[in-house]
């Protein structure tokens, strides 16, 4: 494997990464929060963030590399501490969008720092493919913040 793809598949197995912390966040929230529409909602998302995972590890394999195949130890810690927090305020879905949120945006800050990069046009395509999807997903995400949905 030349050096240029070593780098593809390091960028492509940070931005697995960070979808997983994203799916898992999401997973997470679908589990805690009250309202039925928001647990779709966030279920959803996280089977959307586990397609992009699955499609991104195909990626790397295809490469030659050895996917990632689970979050990093930021989103692990980040996922710890709002479990706690989730403790102490219980019942509380916007402090559970918020988590959901924070992981989203290290996901988009992770896409958009890769997109940078010289990549293979099939890799480009699929990482500006499912970018976009993020930002939309982010977008809905942010909207029901502080929005009672009953």
């Amino acid at each position: 494997m030349g050096d240029n793809q070593q780098q593809t598949v390091l960028a492509l197995n940070q931005l697995i990464e960070a979808g997983k912390d994203s799916e898992l966040a999401c997973m997470s929230g679908a589990a805690e929060v009250r309202d039925a529409q928001l647990r779709d909602i966030l279920a959803t998302t996280a089977e959307t963030y586990r397609a992009s995972v699955q499609e991104l590890q195909s990626l790397v394999s295809a490469m030659g590399g050895q996917p990632a195949d689970r979050g990093s130890m930021n989103g692990t810690l980040f996922r710890g501490w709002m479990a706690f927090r989730h403790m102490l305020q219980p019942n509380n879905d916007d402090a559970v969008l918020g988590m959901c949120e924070h992981e989203e945006d290290a996901a988009r800050r992770e896409y958009q720092s890769v997109l940078m990069k010289t990549l293979p046009p099939d890799a480009s395509a699929t990482l500006q493919r499912q970018y976009e999807a993020l930002k939309r997903q982010h977008e809905r995400i942010h909207a029901m913040r502080g929005m009672q949905i009953h």
